[in-house]
């Protein structure tokens, strides 16, 4: 990528950035005595103008959701190269299309459920589909969710519909960081697909899935090749395990898999895994300019928002300060 044309961009970052939320901030947030006070607490934040809208704050869900999407609005609108920001909210895009067929199949109306952000816009593509128009603005996604369908008539199986758009998802996600040709973005998508694929086969030996399932469900690349995982269907996944032990990542993916032996829960390894990839994306500190910060700023949004979800359902459920705490991401900032 020609990192000339983030100059500009990465200097207007570096001063948004200081409106991203400090562990300090989240500490008096944690502190806080209940749902109400911590919202109050959010006043003086971006997050006010949605907050200060909510009929009840319980409904604080929609606020997070509105000021995620007035961020990459505002992220789009600054930088030239949507390709950094594009990969991180490239899974919304797979997540509507799910939202789309699952609609499609059930002849029913999810649309509070589609997160709108980016240029695609989802009710044009849920139009054609209804018309069976192939000449669409979006003929690759159309084409997509013609396939998905065709497989869930074959199969009657509904989660087969997630496990081809799953695969389309990293497919396109890969595509975009070949084109840049960015290291940074490179290890962050093999760390992703390692983490996803360990996951899944964690979850695969617990359900008592087969070979074959394991091999349609796997996602190609990573640092493990899938024979690795064909290997371990059968055999123990511990802390230790040599499938995993020489990835930069390993003590992460350890730590997430002892407490899944204890628990089996996932809830560990999901939090270790973003702690990973948010050292990794940490590296854009180091950049003065380049398509890495506005990456580093779009995933360090993600990452305050799911933080301020885990506070607000907690306090929501009046859990201890402690309990929330265990479970926050390491934040960028």
């Amino acid at each position: 990528m020609d990192r000339e044309k983030f100059i500009q961009v990465s200097s207007t970052i570096r001063v948004l950035e200081k409106k991203l939320l400090s562990k300090q901030y989240m500490e008096r947030l944690i502190e806080a005595s209940n749902l109400d006070e911590t919202l109050r607490y959010l006043s003086d934040s971006n997050y006010q103008t949605y907050i200060n809208k909510l009929d009840r704050i319980e409904d604080y869900e929609e606020a997070l959701k509105m000021e995620n999407q007035r961020f990459f609005d505002e992220l789009y609108s600054v930088s030239k190269d949507s390709l950094p920001i594009d990969l991180i909210t490239l899974k919304y895009l797979y997540h509507n299309l799910k939202v789309l067929l699952k609609e499609k199949i059930q002849n029913e109306d999810y649309r509070d459920m589609y997160i709108e952000i980016g240029n695609i816009r989802i009710k044009t593509l849920r139009e054609d589909l209804e018309k069976d128009n192939r000449s669409t603005s979006y003929e690759e996604l159309y084409l997509i969710c013609r396939k998905a369908i065709d497989i869930y008539e074959e199969t009657k199986d509904p989660q087969d519909i997630d496990i081809y758009i799953d695969k389309k998802y990293f497919e396109n996600l890969n595509e975009l960081v070949e084109k840049s040709g960015i290291d940074l973005f490179k290890k962050y998508l093999l760390a992703l697909i390692d983490f996803t694929n360990i996951k899944t086969i964690l979850r695969l030996k617990k359900q008592g899935k087969d070979l074959n399932f394991l091999k349609k469900v796997i996602i190609d690349g990573g640092n493990i090749s899938k024979k690795d995982y064909q290997g371990y269907l059968n055999k123990n996944i511990d802390s230790a395990s040599p499938l995993f032990r020489s990835l930069d990542s390993a003590k992460y993916i350890a730590r997430g898999i002892e407490e899944y032996e204890k628990t089996d829960s996932l809830s560990k390894f999901e939090l270790e895994m973003d702690n990973y990839l948010t050292g990794l994306v940490k590296e854009s500190k180091k950049i003065t300019y380049g398509p890495e910060v506005v990456f580093a700023y779009g995933y360090a949004k993600e990452i305050e928002i799911k933080n301020l979800r885990i506070i607000l359902i907690s306090k929501l459920n009046d859990l201890s300060p402690d309990f929330i705490r265990e479970r926050l991401r390491e934040t960028y900032v």
